[in-house]
């Protein structure tokens, strides 16, 4: 029975509440099913308007002071309700028009109910990642459209079933059509990967992994910001000299190897430059000397050379003449001799470093260097083109060192931002779209709620996707199990959220105050959710729901180790060195 008319009575109505007193005797121990926090009812009245409404709380009915007391074992309760839409011809809308005083019909909303609430929708784009949690034979509908092309936030603690859930939903969102299937061709999913535990491969058996091994990011690709945070250290006392100077010596050694096309060359321009060269044009500032004698005051190279350019000459090691005093041989310090020990000890470091090869010295099957002409390769491997095309690409980071762990995050989205710019410029009205998806997984490693320079880079690449993107075909996905340390300019662009079990209380709070349905209903259930349990919340969802994310074949490798279940077995003879890095 879902009539409950005889024992439920609508006591008050308001816009955001409708309160109704229950009598809970021998009518309402017969109900199947029970009422729960969460439940829907359907409310109507004699006009046949129906408002749909979630139990958000319930109290017992307090007796007046003199009046009768109710009878023992039929106690009353007042359930505060919250309405989120209302039927119409069959059809669910949210919002909407208010029913008639008084409503007369009362009955908890049945499968068929729900499947109207659920499983209709105005989009032929639909698809489906979950069940709804009270009803598992209902599939809850999303409109990928609105889903993929808004920004999505997926927050959930540790052990909440997050990466499978982000799994599920990029693979019912990457699937194929039956047609497509039968032609053996791809369709025109475009998602790039920012896996930071080397989890996602097993869900994803075609994807393009990208790895440690496989990474190739020439460091002139980056741009002032992410070369500035590589190389110079801001809180240095000269730190201003080293900006000033390197980018200089970039802008310079850019201009010398772009030859006839240095037109427009700028320090952020992904064009070819030599480290190396760089590298040398410091030093030679370093230990530049000036001559002194009349008519000289211009760096004086051993050989009595002038130097009138320094980009003449700098690039290449140099010997300068010695500082005297003497009239015949006057000669001091330079500008900037002794100022860059430091940095060029940085720099050198760096450079030395082989864990960075994949940045600072990355090299062809050839073994020659990258060069400018190589830009569209580099593309073609970061967004599932060229040999062995593919849907999905993951760039596996966790062999990247963490110093540089937000620098290679920046630089990635940056290129995919502006290859998406330029292309959506270039191309005719009428031309097919492009679009991309780019999932950040453990999003609060590098865009934390507090930046400080070192995250400054990352945080404004990912700021740009998620405030301009979408106009260019560029949406995000941001995955995080502490989302109150991510940036929240980032986390507030995002128009749908799947929210799974939060246990601290901070992230509860900064979650449901992101959230742009204000459900209590749902939204209170955050800590309690089981494994695989969500909200899901958005302009993609009918509805704000509490749901079942499906099962998957290809899972992440996402499990924990069950450390008392190994402590158990017998000694692991292991080799020591298997477990060196090197």
């Amino acid at each position: 029975m879902s009539d409950i008319t005889e024992i439920a009575t609508v006591v008050g109505v308001a816009p955001d509440l409708i309160q109704i007193e229950l009598d809970a005797g021998e009518r309402y121990a017969s109900l199947d099913p029970r009422l729960e926090i969460g439940s829907y009812l359907k409310i109507s009245d004699d006009d046949a308007k129906t408002v749909i409404v979630i139990v958000q709380s319930y109290r017992i009915k307090d007796s007046p002071p003199g009046s009768p007391q109710q009878e023992p074992g039929s106690p009353k309760f007042l359930l505060d309700t919250q309405p989120v839409g209302r039927l119409e011809e069959g059809r669910f809308k949210r919002g909407g028009k208010q029913i008639t005083i008084p409503p007369t019909h009362v009955e908890i909303a049945s499968s068929e109910v729900l499947s109207e609430i659920y499983g209709k929708g105005e989009s032929d784009m639909e698809f489906t990642f979950s069940s709804l949690a009270q009803d598992d034979e209902v599939d809850v509908l999303v409109d990928g459209d609105k889903f993929f092309g808004k920004h999505i936030g997926v927050v959930g603690s540790t052990g909440s079933g997050k990466s499978c859930t982000v799994a599920r939903i990029l693979q019912k969102g990457i699937e194929r059509s039956e047609d497509q299937g039968k032609r053996s061709v791809l369709n025109n999913s475009h998602i790039v990967m920012f896996d930071l535990h080397g989890e996602y491969a097993p869900a994803f058996p075609d994807a393009r992994i990208i790895g440690i091994d496989s990474l190739r990011l020439p460091y002139w690709l980056m741009n002032s910001e992410e070369l500035e945070e590589m190389f110079i250290e801001s809180q240095e006392q000269n730190s201003h000299n080293q900006v000033s100077q390197f980018r200089q010596a970039v802008i310079e050694n850019k201009e010398r190897h772009a030859g006839s096309g240095a037109a427009g060359v700028s320090y952020d321009s992904p064009i070819y430059f030599s480290l190396e060269e760089v590298i040398n044009y410091l030093t030679n500032l370093n230990k530049e000397v000036v001559g002194r004698l009349e008519e000289e005051g211009l760096p004086k190279l051993k050989d009595g050379t002038l130097v009138k350019r320094r980009a003449d000459h700098y690039f290449e090691p140099q010997e300068f003449v010695e500082q005297s005093q003497s009239k015949a041989d006057k000669a001091g310090a330079g500008p900037f001799n002794g100022e860059f020990n430091r940095f060029l000890m940085r720099l050198e470091s760096r450079r030395g470093d082989s864990r960075l090869d994949f940045l600072l010295a990355p090299t062809k099957d050839d073994q020659s260097e990258f060069k400018t002409a190589d830009l569209e390769e580099l593309m073609e491997r970061i967004t599932g083109y060229g040999q062995d095309r593919t849907n999905v690409t993951i760039l596996d980071l966790s062999g990247i060192p963490f110093e540089v762990l937000s620098i290679v995050v920046s630089l990635v989205s940056r290129l995919i931002f502006s290859f998406a710019f330029h292309l959506r410029r270039r191309r005719k009205t009428d031309e097919q779209e492009l679009p991309f998806l780019v999932v950040y997984e453990e999003a609060h490693n590098y865009v934390p709620q507090r930046q400080g320079a070192r995250f400054g880079s990352v945080t404004r690449s990912i700021e740009r996707i998620a405030k301009e993107g979408r106009k260019y075909g560029v949406s995000l996905m941001v995955v995080s199990q502490r989302p109150a340390e991510i940036s929240e300019s980032i986390f507030s662009q995002c128009n749908n959220f799947v929210a799974m079990r939060l246990t601290n209380p901070t992230d509860q709070q900064y979650v449901k105050r992101l959230l742009p349905d204000n459900l209590a209903a749902i939204t209170q259930a955050l800590p309690t959710l089981e494994r695989r349990e969500a909200i899901v919340i958005g302009d993609a969802v009918n509805v704000p729901s509490l749901v079942a994310i499906d099962e998957i074949t290809d899972i992440p490798k996402s499990q924990d180790v069950k450390v008392h279940t190994e402590w158990q077995k017998d000694w692991f003879d292991v080799s020591i060195g298997d477990g060196l890095p090197g």
